[in-house]
């Protein structure tokens, strides 16, 4: 999954390179937009298009029932029983095709999101860096050591919380760029990038360096995973949320993908000749 990951951060860089001097929103819509012609062109391939066309026939026909008949109770009832019987015909016909849509776009978000999701920490300003410890490993007894490249400065001694299975760092981002956090643990150093710069650069993003085969090592593919024997379970820094500011409002990066992936798909289903 580490090498398929690191394949797909690659060529979401190159796909993403010709934006980068623009404003962060550009990307994420181009990248939405052609979201929603792939899952449209996923459905169309794995659906079974006939079928789907005549149940939504048969759908309208017991909805235009219920307005015809709304008067007569017993034929009101069989349009009603109709359109809830055309409801699951569609919902079966539409599970495949939404099962082969699911995996990539499911990638494509997690590409989205060490991107979209957070902004570098601006130089000059100070952020926290904390340790999560697996279970079982108390703060106060894992001794673990922080060391970071120039450019970021340590500036507190590690808090050590036992109830948190935690170890905290206050660190300040002094030179633009990408840096290195170097953790010394009793099962051997972990490595975790530190990026420092303006919210209007748009890179490779991850709050998170988890432990090989969790969750979070999937979903934040740019630090090599630590290593399943070690006493870390993750790594967080604390970056800001980004912003991203459509006609003067703030909106969270999955609300814009979401709706205008979905948009586009769906007004484009007509010229592709593809029934959703």
């Amino acid at each position: 999954m580490w090498a398929l990951q690191n394949a797909l951060t690659s060529a979401f860089d190159f796909i993403l390179r010709p934006f980068q001097a623009l404003p962060p929103v550009v990307g994420l819509l181009v990248v939405s937009a052609v979201t929603g012609v792939v899952m449209l062109l996923i459905f169309g391939r794995t659906s079974d298009q006939k079928r789907l066309g005549e149940t939504k026939d048969r759908l309208k026909a017991h909805i235009m029932e219920m307005w015809i008949f709304r008067n007569d109770p017993r034929a009101m009832f069989l349009a009603v029983g109709g359109v809830a019987r055309h409801n699951l015909q569609y919902l079966r016909h539409s599970l495949r095709p939404i099962v082969f849509v699911f995996v990539p776009v499911v990638l494509i978000m997690v590409q989205m999101g060490i991107r979209y999701a957070s902004g570098p920490v601006p130089y000059g300003r100070t952020t926290r860096v904390r340790v999560e410890l697996r279970e079982g490993n108390l703060a106060t007894k894992t001794p673990v050591t922080l060391t970071a490249s120039p450019g970021v400065q340590v500036l507190s001694a590690p808090l050590r919380i036992d109830s948190e299975g935690e170890i905290d760092w206050k660190l300040r981002a002094e030179l633009p760029g990408e840096h290195t956090l170097t953790f010394e643990t009793p099962t051997g150093p972990v490595t975790k990038s530190f990026t420092v710069g303006p919210q209007r650069r748009v890179g490779t993003i991850a709050a998170i360096a988890a432990r090989a085969g969790t969750w979070d090592a999937f979903l934040y593919p740019v630090d090599q995973s630590i290593a399943r024997d070690s006493v870390v379970e993750r790594i967080v820094v604390d970056y800001p949320a980004r912003d991203l500011s459509i006609l003067g409002l703030s909106l969270h990066w999955l609300l814009v993908f979401f709706v205008v992936s979905v948009v586009f798909g769906y007004a484009l289903k007509g010229v592709f000749g593809i029934e959703v």
